[in-house]
């Protein structure tokens, strides 16, 4: 008997009134698929999740009932209890496509205006790797996010939370709303900007798209107005994505490589002017060799560990640790996932550097839970590789860069040397003190990203995130150095990613700085001096390797097999 074919899944995201339902009106309206809706409606109404079999009596634009059949889920959003009512809803979809003999192509989640993408995400890839029933049925396949250019920058801007502004959509808490906007828009495959006719010009529009571009280079970015996308390329049969199959640490992975590859492009441009100019052809296998490229950024094997509340047992100076996040639960999933990519015709998408050569890989994913689920993954590379967003970002002074360091930052110095600097109207990581005022380099940074390291703890990873006026510092788990072998992924492909992060002249393993930059007019330069004020000094790392070698970390003979093999590699090429 055949393998069931599983219908791939769309989820659409975006703040309420950006145009998610009238973009799925236009798909539902001119697409030759069968498609089916699960709308996570978090309206007043006190309704029971219910099927509306297209209801031809309910002739609002507001809804996709009477185009196709609709689900719609009330009294929540989708981030919560996702595998109890939604996975019932996906389940209901399809025990009526079943019923019929006539299988979608296709099915759209669309969001709720304040649902959480990024969580939505992860409890689909988590419930794969369990084997929940339903992913036999059913696969992630694309994140869309739309996005309303006519109130972005004023979103971006905007101190408020999401409880303070209803317009944006019902239900939403104490969260900045440009934190939840910048993980709408990073975690996406497709980054759709309509209502660009609130734009005053095709300068504003392709710098609009720049921006968006430079917050994530692993999507394509749409232009519209109206909601009037071209329909095969985000909703059709052959849409594969990346970032669908990635978590934090995978999209994080991207960043850096399309940072790297993008400052890696500009200089062999610069070169190019005394040479070719070889700007416009399509670029094959060789475009992506032409660049030294880890080629990790899909294989994310999401390090993350269970942690209880964020205590300070092991930190001997927990007096300065104030650049920490608050107290908090977290419940980390471990897992390896990869994306099938194609880049066939993308509007807006960075170099692609920042995507893997043409490769095979059968992979199994190793669950923390050291539970098993075999994944197999054909990974595709061909696309058509145009300069377009590298040259707009350029046009507009936008830049980015990562800071790689391999030493631990003070965190008193950190606060009064970077993060009393940061320009964030209220920062949790400076005990809510007002910003300092006066010049400084880092003000010119819109997004900032990454890992870090701390002096204060040596085995937890910390996550850097600033966007707009809101910044956090985030226990993020632990570091792989401080994580036994045997809790390590299976896979040789996934501990070589890891293996790649660790430091060969050290035993500190993958402890380190690594944080990607996004501005507007950054000088690299100063930036990068600022934060190196904030790292231990000599004679401080000294005494921070004697305090830790007290608790060193567990065994890894892979590391100490890595480093013998390259060091008889090295000795072979010398004689």
């Amino acid at each position: 008997m055949a393998t069931q074919k599983k219908v791939p899944v769309t989820m659409l995201s975006g703040f309420l009134g950006a145009g998610k339902t009238t973009l799925l009106r236009y798909v539902l309206e001119n697409s030759k698929e069968k498609i089916a809706c699960i709308v996570n409606d978090v309206a007043a109404i006190n309704i029971d999740a219910k099927l509306v079999r297209n209801d031809k009596n309910r002739g609002s634009s507001n809804t996709t009932a009477d185009l196709t059949d609709t689900i719609e889920l009330a009294n929540g959003c989708a981030c919560c209890n996702i595998q109890d009512e939604l996975f019932a809803s996906f389940e209901q979809v399809l025990a009526l496509a079943d019923k019929r003999g006539e299988p979608y192509a296709r099915i759209v989640l669309e969001n709720s205006g304040v649902a959480e993408p990024q969580n939505i995400r992860d409890k689909f890839n988590e419930a794969e790797a369990q084997g929940h029933p339903l992913m036999d049925r059913i696969e992630l396949d694309t994140l869309v996010t739309v996005v309303d250019c006519g109130s972005f920058l004023k979103d971006w801007a905007t101190r408020a939370c999401l409880a303070q502004r209803p317009d944006l959509g019902e239900g939403g808490g104490l969260r900045p709303v440009v934190d939840l906007l910048v993980e709408q828009i990073e975690c996406a495959d497709f980054v759709v900007l309509n209502k660009t006719d609130m734009l005053p010009d095709e300068a504003a529009r392709a710098e609009m798209a720049a921006i968006v571009a430079s917050l994530n280079p692993l999507a394509t970015v749409i232009p519209c107005t109206q909601g009037q996308i071209p329909i095969e390329r985000v909703f059709g049969s052959a849409v594969h994505s990346v970032v669908a199959k990635l978590n934090i640490e995978g999209q994080h992975r991207g960043a850096v490589a399309a940072a790297k590859s993008r400052l890696a492009a500009e200089e062999a441009e610069k070169k190019g002017h005394h040479h070719h100019h070889h700007h416009d052809h399509e670029h094959g296998k060789e475009g992506c060799e032409a660049h030294d490229h880890d080629h990790d950024h899909g294989h994310d094997h999401g390090h993350k560990h269970e942690h209880a509340k964020h205590s300070h047992e092991d930190h001997e100076h927990h007096d300065d640790c104030k650049a920490c996040a608050h107290d908090h639960d977290h419940d980390h999933g471990h897992g390896h996932e990869h994306a099938k990519h194609s880049h066939e015709d993308h509007e807006h998408h960075d170099d692609c550097k920042a995507c893997t050569e043409d490769h095979d890989h059968d992979h199994k994913h190793h669950d923390h839970g050291h539970g098993h689920h075999d994944h197999k993954h054909d990974h595709k590379h061909e696309h058509k590789h145009e300069r377009g967003e590298t040259r707009a970002a350029s046009r507009f002074g936008i830049r980015n860069f990562v800071y790689s360091r391999r030493r631990p930052f003070h965190p008193q110095r950190l606060k009064e040397m970077v993060l009393k600097w940061l320009p964030v109207a209220v920062n949790q990581a400076i005990d809510g003190e007002a910003p300092e005022m006066g010049d400084s380099p880092i003000k010119t940074v819109m997004r900032s990203k990454g890992f870090m390291w701390l002096s204060s703890s040596h085995s937890t990873a910390y996550y850097w995130s600033h966007a707009g006026q809101h910044f956090e510092i985030r226990d993020e788990g632990d570091w792989w150095a401080a994580v036994p072998s045997e809790d390590w992924p299976e896979d040789t492909a996934q501990q070589d990613i890891i293996l790649n992060d660790f430091d060969d002249e050290t035993p500190l393993g993958d402890r380190r700085q690594e944080i990607v930059f996004i501005g507007v007019g950054m000088d690299e330069a100063k930036i990068s001096a600022q934060l190196d004020g904030a790292l231990l000094s000599d004679e401080e790392m000294a005494k921070y390797t004697e305090r830790w070698a007290a608790t060193p970390d567990p065994a890894h003979p892979e590391v100490e097999a890595r480093r013998a093999a390259k060091r008889a590699k090295a000795e072979a090429h010398a004689h």
